[in-house]
């Protein structure tokens, strides 16, 4: 972590962790040594937000109607925002306070954001949620691998196409480091946008054919049916803008932290832009006869209302766009194959270095191969029992999402800056705080029974 000049003696040191203001709370300018401008940071941000949670987005108006799915993405594109700032908070009232010691306490991943607030029980807590969420994530990019080879080749199911593809899988997991693919992620960011771009595009031009309808009202909700349905909603929203999880690292990068609040927010209007677009372009263009893998909807159209409501998908006789199908699902699998080793090293990586397993997987002992190969297998595992990625990426993001975005940010902070006697949030600060918990609480409560509902009746 890049920390300001260390002061001339203990009593400056004495004075400015007493006081009531600290530098973040401010605008003061402190000299930091050369990193990644703001607008570096805002791009960074961007690229790791932008994800699979895109092909997840357009469904959910389904489920929550026009009107509560917009106010959803609203409230918990502020929730997970504000979560952040209060994390940037924290992580410098933490390396501020320890810069008299320079590196090691510095706070450069969310492991050691944990570690600052609460010692070990901080790091393990954080790195077990962490560890869950990314094989939640890794068994997501299985299960739309799969259903993007069936679209793409056909021929076999979906669960066919995991277990042919489990065998990558495992061999991915062998790769001693990712470098390689890691030099692939510009490419991979190509290829989420294009097939943004294309689900916008294409959704606005067939929703022209529906217009014609006899009661084209019928086609779009306005407000959910349940309630309780709004537990899936809010939960894939959480999914979907996480990124409180990179605060640290993407900040210890930065040439002065104190404009990471700039770049943060930047970032992170410039994705509730991009997805608004993605939601409501493609829940307008497809409405409740929508099919679970979008790229289906964007490669055939049914020929009338009654197709549209009542006739299987594959019984459709309306214009079809194969080739678009196959486009689509290529930019979808170069995307995930690009992806899914990076998300797999998370897991390897933190079992690797945390102190409690680092003895038992050493790097290139047989029995990190061994583990490698049983974290695999338990995502293919995971695949095979929820089928659906939409379905799976909500219940991951329902448990994961609140801890891990708003739970974690905010109580880590608080407790690092009560710590270090930094200035507390204001009352007014603290009530949205308040608002955030209870939000979270009910997408931890609500979003899990409404995922695991839904998984359950399809089986």
């Amino acid at each position: 972590m890049r920390v300001p000049d260390e002061p001339s003696s203990e009593e400056e040191w004495s004075e400015e962790e007493s006081g009531t203001v600290q530098p973040w709370d401010s605008d003061d300018e402190l000299d930091f040594t050369p990193g990644m401008p703001w607008w570096q940071a805002t791009f960074s941000l961007v690229v790791v937000v932008i994800g699979v949670g895109v092909m997840a987005l357009p469904q959910l108006p389904m489920k929550g109607g026009w009107w509560m799915s917009i106010l959803s993405m609203l409230v918990c594109f502020m929730a997970i925002m504000e979560s952040g700032i209060a994390m940037w908070k924290g992580v410098m009232a933490g390396n501020h306070a320890g810069a008299k010691d320079l590196a090691p306490k510095a706070i450069v991943s969310y492991e050691d954001f944990g570690k600052a607030a609460f010692g070990k029980t901080g790091e393990a807590l954080v790195l077990l949620m962490m560890m869950l969420y990314f094989l939640g994530v890794v068994a997501s990019f299985g299960v739309l691998i799969a259903e993007e080879l069936e679209n793409l080749i056909g021929h076999i199911s979906k669960k066919e196409w995991l277990l042919a593809f489990a065998p990558v899988m495992i061999f991915m997991s062998q790769l001693p480091n990712v470098t390689a693919v890691a030099k692939m992620t510009p490419l991979a960011v190509l290829c989420i946008l294009i097939l943004v771009s294309v689900i916008i595009s294409k959704s606005v031009l067939d929703a022209q054919r529906w217009q014609a309808w006899p009661d084209p009202a019928k086609l779009h909700t306005d407000w959910p049916e349940d309630p309780m349905a709004m537990g899936t909603v809010v939960a894939t929203m959480f999914g979907a803008f996480g990124v409180n999880g990179n605060v640290p690292s993407i900040l210890c990068e930065m040439k002065d932290p104190m404009e990471f609040p700039f770049a943060y927010k930047t970032a992170m209007t410039i994705v509730l832009l991009i997805y608004l677009a993605v939601m409501c372009c493609g829940y307008y263009g497809y409405g409740d006869f929508m099919q679970p893998d979008i790229v289906k909807s964007l490669s055939s159209f049914p020929a009338t209302e009654e197709q549209a409501l009542d006739v299987k998908f594959d019984d459709w006789t309306g214009p079809k766009a194969l080739i678009l199908r196959g486009v689509c699902a290529a930019l979808l699998l170069i995307k995930l194959i690009i992806g899914l080793p990076l998300n797999m090293m998370v897991i390897y990586y933190s079992l690797q270095t945390y102190e409690g397993t680092k003895d038992w997987f050493p790097a290139q002992s047989v029995a990190n191969k061994i583990m490698r190969v049983l974290v695999a297998m338990i995502a293919i595992v995971i695949g095979l029992v929820v089928t659906q990625f939409n379905k799976l990426f909500a219940l991951v993001a329902s448990v994961c999402g609140p801890i891990l975005q708003c739970f974690l940010p905010l109580f880590l902070s608080y407790k690092i800056r009560k710590k270090h006697g930094a200035r507390m949030s204001s009352w007014v600060r603290r009530v949205a705080h308040a608002l955030i918990v209870l939000l979270s609480l009910y997408c931890l409560t609500m979003g899990f029974y409404d995922s695991v509902q839904a998984i359950t009746e399809k089986a």
